[in-house]
């Protein structure tokens, strides 16, 4: 139950590169956007719910379940795909070729997002 909780952004990096990457307007890159933006996690084994405010992309809810396929949204586009875990990691590959990792790491939430070689990472704490 690691993930569940209210997350908000701490840092980032390598994000504008990943999106230019994944087809995003560079005009709707605003890096400001994802300060004060966060997310609220509730996990019921492999069943999760995230709802998402600020960032990048728009705010709402979505649902998932670890081994399903899974729909989803980045940088304002909408993806799908599968996702699993490696290990205590979430890991969704979309198919159009983007991984989307949700782990904690040091007591943060960690979000690593790769798409055309370039790597983002989005660190959250409680």
């Amino acid at each position: 139950m690691a993930f569940a909780g209210s997350w908000k952004v701490a840092k980032f990096e390598g994000l504008k590169d990943v999106a230019l990457a994944f087809g995003v307007d560079e005009s709707k890159l605003d890096p400001a956007k994802l300060q004060g933006g966060g997310v609220e996690i509730t996990q019921d084994g492999d069943n999760f719910s995230f709802t998402a405010t600020g960032g990048l992309g728009k705010s709402g809810a979505h649902t998932m379940t670890v081994g399903q396929p899974s729909e989803g949204e980045l940088f304002g586009k909408a993806y799908s795909g599968t996702t699993g875990w490696e290990g205590d990691k979430i890991v969704s590959v979309g198919k159009s070729g983007v991984k989307l990792t949700r782990s904690i790491d040091g007591g943060q939430l960690l979000y690593q997002v790769e798409f055309g070689g370039k790597v983002g990472k989005v660190w959250f704490s409680k």
